[in-house]
């Protein structure tokens, strides 16, 4: 009996030892947090998580959030211990909520608010570093903690733009992933969202949606998605340069005629609804006559570049109020529309001359290159425009050389003119 009792005492003795040795590390852990040594705080917590004597005890989990916290913000800071782990702010709030979970009498409630607060806006900063580094995997893990964070009362780092651009960020790692009907739902929750706070948000969001069908080729999403923006947005003319390109890309021209005239008659000054018009309205001519001649065609042919002519006095207009990255854009799109006019009327003589060619009588001839000349003499101001806005342009450079060549009666400078464009395009 004697041996039996010192037994038992000795078991008692050793299981006393070992919970408060567990114990001891813990509170060495929240030691070695104080003093800054997190290499050793690290060391000294993590067998209390394993362990069942501490293992089920809030404070546990609270010590080792507060633990990888620090870490987090040193290795963020680049500092000595970033290597400790390789997400400790994913640690760090799994711990928190896990002393949440266990904190039964709320011992730890406000310090744990508190801490996760602060996590928010660290999961929602170190999304954006993963969305720009491609790391779409992370992005969304960590934007859906910042989402299910920002639904917490206790969370108000997490404001109502912070919480839209969650939304709106973790859309577009899921549009990355090709996640489609994921992406859509967030894209939609935070057009949603960014209305109220007046946010570009709210027309980017449908604007990347809208953009992601059409990459996937998914015409009939693409338009359900146009409809949805135009009711969510309250704008019936949202989006009308985008259903236009779905009945370009169907074949069907003539239907895109329709939402572009509503644009422009909405906007009388977007130019880039103005130019999409003249396109449309030139590939309809196109399909009539291509040299022009026919009545009809001729007179689309003509609608079309008063498009292009009043989208270049838009852009000019536009370009008195923009700033340098804007101006970029718009120069470009001047360009376009520059090039255009002077290439309609360029390939509308080159069908001309090529009919030309097959008549036989010389003064049917004569007449007819006339004609030919008379076109081509339209062409030219237009396209030394867009020669002096882009000079390298090959398209530019084609034109100009057969339009010298031509010419060359008009005047005796076109033939040296002619030299040059030739010589920067045998260098091509």
């Amino acid at each position: 009996m004697t041996f039996k009792k010192t037994t038992f005492l000795t078991l008692a003795l050793l299981m006393s030892v070992a919970v408060f040795g567990q114990k001891s590390k813990r509170t060495s852990a929240y030691n070695y947090l104080d003093y800054g040594e997190l290499d050793n705080a690290v060391e000294a917590i993590e067998p209390t998580i394993t362990h069942e004597k501490t293992m089920n005890e809030a404070k546990t989990w609270f010590y080792r959030g507060m633990i990888y916290q620090k870490v987090y913000e040193n290795k963020i800071a680049d500092g000595k211990y970033k290597d400790l782990s390789e997400d400790p702010l994913q640690v760090s709030y799994e711990s928190m909520r896990k002393c949440q979970e266990l904190d039964d009498k709320g011992y730890h409630t406000d310090d744990v608010k508190i801490y996760l607060n602060v996590h928010s806006v660290n999961f929602f900063n170190q999304g954006v570093v993963s969305l720009q580094n491609k790391d779409v995997t992370n992005s969304i893990r960590q934007f859906t903690n910042a989402i299910d964070l920002a639904k917490e009362d206790f969370c108000p780092a997490m404001n109502d733009t912070l919480k839209m651009l969650s939304y709106y960020y973790r859309g577009w790692s899921y549009d990355i992933n090709k996640e489609f009907e994921k992406a859509e739902i967030d894209y939609i929750k935070a057009a949603e969202l960014a209305i109220p706070l007046k946010q570009p948000e709210a027309t980017g969001s449908f604007a990347r949606l809208i953009g992601m069908y059409h990459t996937a080729k998914n015409q009939t999403k693409e338009q359900e998605m146009i409809d949805k923006a135009r009711k969510i947005l309250n704008d019936p003319n949202a989006f009308i340069i985008e259903e236009a390109n779905i009945y370009l890309g169907s074949g069907d021209v003539e239907k895109a005629v329709t939402p572009l005239k509503q644009a422009v008659e909405a906007d009388p000054e977007n130019y880039s609804a103005r130019f999409a018009l003249g396109s449309i309205l030139e590939q309809m001519a196109k399909k009539i006559d291509e040299s022009g001649q026919d009545a009809e065609a001729a007179k689309l042919f003509d609608e079309a570049r008063g498009c292009y002519k009043q989208a270049v006095v838009d852009i000019d207009k536009a370009l008195m109020s923009a700033d340098e990255d804007e101006k970029e854009t718009m120069m470009s799109a001047k360009f376009d529309a520059v090039y255009s006019i002077g290439a309609s009327y360029f390939n509308m003589g080159a069908k001309m001359n090529e009919a030309a060619s097959n008549i036989v009588k010389q003064k049917d001839y004569d007449a007819a290159m006339d004609k030919v000349l008379s076109v081509f003499r339209k062409a030219l101001p237009t396209l030394e425009q867009a020669y002096e806005m882009q000079p390298d342009d090959k398209g530019v450079l084609i034109a100009l050389s057969q339009l010298y060549y031509k010419l060359d009666a008009d005047d005796p400078s076109y033939e040296k003119k002619m030299e040059e464009v030739s010589a920067k395009l045998n260098r091509k």
